[in-house]
């Protein structure tokens, strides 16, 4: 089996394709768009992608702006979450006062603001395309660090300087694994599906589509909104909730959501992470 994630190695995602599953053979590449292309054009099986984070919220807007097309190729497959543990690091004989700017992903930025003001307030802030381009920038300019995860720093031989400074503890990030394939129900699942409603001025619309999962007594367990791009105060929404949607309850609402909606796409009914 064969799973693209983004690059470059050592990063979280890696760690987190990795923990799906051991034997894969993991294949990175540059962008997101790209990792799911491979997927959709059968060079790889999987895709693994972050979602969201407990601390920041939605971790890569091109993943969710991808998720929201009405017409993407793709199911959600499974989901992977993943602590997070990030450290400063840089290159051997480099001081904590002498670091005057840190790089890193900007969603590890922003899970390490308060820790960050506190032990470098005057250092520049520079936001890179993964944690494993920050340890590598940090190793190869002077007066520098990075945040990101130990992985990243064994492959660079940095120096772990501080670790675990994140503002919060029980820090996780949420991959999503794409794939072709549909699932059966396992009993513990999750449905991800995306909508716009029937009309932006129908007062209450969102909520009746709410209101079929309620009734049911389905959880919903997140929701999201993006604009539509197409007219300002129009909204794609995002939601996940519990149960597989060839389960009878599930099915009966997703049957009746078209009333309430201009268009629904499921992306896909998947085991929920243990």
């Amino acid at each position: 089996m064969k799973i693209s994630h983004l690059g470059p190695a050592g990063t979280y995602t890696e760690a987190a394709a990795r923990l799906y599953s051991e034997a894969a053979e993991l294949i990175t590449y540059p962008t997101v768009p790209e990792v799911i292309q491979s997927v959709i054009t059968d060079n790889t099986d999987l895709a693994v992608c972050a979602f969201e984070n407990s601390i920041a919220g939605t971790v890569s807007i091109e993943t969710i702006d991808l998720l929201l097309k009405a017409d993407f190729p793709l199911k959600i497959y499974g989901e992977i979450v993943l602590e997070i543990q990030h450290g400063l690091i840089a290159k051997a004989g480099t001081t904590i006062e002498s670091i005057q700017t840190v790089y890193s992903h900007p969603s590890a930025l922003a899970q390490c603001q308060t820790t960050l003001q506190k032990i470098l307030p005057n250092a520049a802030q520079v936001a890179l395309s993964s944690t494993t381009a920050a340890v590598e920038a940090a190793t190869t300019n002077d007066a520098s660090g990075a945040i990101a995860g130990a992985t990243a720093a064994k492959q660079y031989d940095a120096s772990i300087l501080l670790q675990d400074i994140g503002d919060e503890q029980h820090n996780a990030t949420r991959f999503l694994v794409l794939s072709k394939q549909a699932t059966v129900p396992t009993g513990d699942d999750k449905t991800t599906l995306v909508f716009t409603t029937s009309d932006a001025e129908e007062s209450g619309s969102l909520v009746k589509v709410l209101q079929l999962f309620a009734e049911r007594k389905i959880n919903l367990s997140r929701i999201e909104s993006r604009p539509t791009r197409q007219q300002l105060g129009t909204y794609v929404f995002s939601i996940d909730i519990h149960g597989h949607e060839k389960d009878k309850d599930v099915g009966q609402a997703l049957a009746e959501i078209s009333k309430h909606t201009s268009w629904v796409n499921v992306l896909g009914s998947y085991p929920r992470w243990k």
